[in-house]
């Protein structure tokens, strides 16, 4: 089965390709996974995983989206077929009537098949510049400063609340939040194969972004308060300014940094949560053993 992680913005780009032609969504037929051959089309086929089959002899119309899996043609398709990723293979015997485009995948016309038209789109993959790598680690930098001044001037008890999360309460925050951002994002996935749900699933994915961001907030407040100077705000943006960079610098480094990265988002989210996004103190419950 394709990475669902992979497979949801190609979805998306579907979506809005067929929503740009007039297209009904909620006529499109999409395959995950298994081995199947289809003999019609009732709308619009997606193949996203998987095995798809035209048999031979058979004569299919309608447009067929390919962005995971493999598309195999054996006999003939009356559509275009629009290859996002996955793999489009033509056997000598198959025809496609009308346009094979490829944006991106792997693509086999056998010789003796036929197709109406044939277009590869280049896609040229343009190197990261030092420019505009640094610019954006500023510009995040920024922005999570300023969000940390603000806060730490206007609401320092959130942040204080998530921040004391962290400190006093790291495994439970850890846990909450490795479990809660795994369970998400495996919930946000699985709601696009929906379709329907799309929109929802990337409302959610937005929200658990501005919750993590909201960590990193916190945690420039932690910083914040070891560094000298008697203006909390200052020292607040200062600080999550400089956990913006030393997140990016751990990523850089292979295995170790990565798993650091992880464990900082994971107890950050957790404490987030936990916190009720700061409007509560944490206060673990306790057992109460028999005497």
């Amino acid at each position: 089965m394709t990475d669902p992680v992979e497979l949801l913005p190609l979805l998306v780009v579907v979506v809005l390709l067929l929503s740009l032609s007039g297209e009904r969504v909620e006529q499109m037929e999409v395959v995950f996974e298994g081995d199947r051959e289809i003999t019609e089309i009732d709308d619009v086929l997606v193949v996203g995983g998987g095995t798809v089959t035209v048999p031979a002899n058979e004569n299919v119309s309608g447009p067929v989206y390919v962005v995971g899996g493999d598309l195999r043609i054996r006999g003939r398709l009356d559509g275009d077929v629009d290859q996002l990723a996955g793999n489009v293979t033509v056997v000598g015997t198959g025809a496609v009537a009308g346009e094979l485009r490829t944006i991106a995948g792997n693509a086999s016309v056998a010789p003796g098949a036929t197709v109406g038209t044939r277009t590869t789109v280049p896609i040229v993959q343009q190197e990261p510049s030092p420019a505009r790598e640094y610019g954006f680690l500023a510009l995040r930098a920024l922005v999570l400063a300023l969000a940390a001044g603000l806060l730490a001037r206007r609401e320092p008890a959130l942040l204080r609340n998530v921040g004391d999360s962290v400190v006093h309460h790291p495994v439970v925050s850890g846990v909450v939040g490795a479990f809660t951002g795994a369970t998400a994002l495996a919930l946000f996935v699985f709601m696009a194969f929906t379709l329907v749900l799309i929109p929802v699933s990337l409302f959610g994915l937005a929200v658990g972004l501005l919750t993590v961001a909201y960590a990193y907030v916190a945690y420039g407040y932690l910083v914040g308060r070891a560094l000298p100077g008697d203006r909390p705000d200052l020292a607040a943006a200062a600080g999550a300014a400089l956990v913006v960079v030393a997140v990016d610098l751990l990523g850089r480094v292979p295995l170790v940094g990565t798993a650091v990265q992880f464990v900082l988002v994971a107890t950050g989210l957790g404490a987030v949560l936990v916190t009720y996004y700061g409007f509560r103190e944490f206060e673990p419950a306790l057992a109460d053993f028999p005497e």
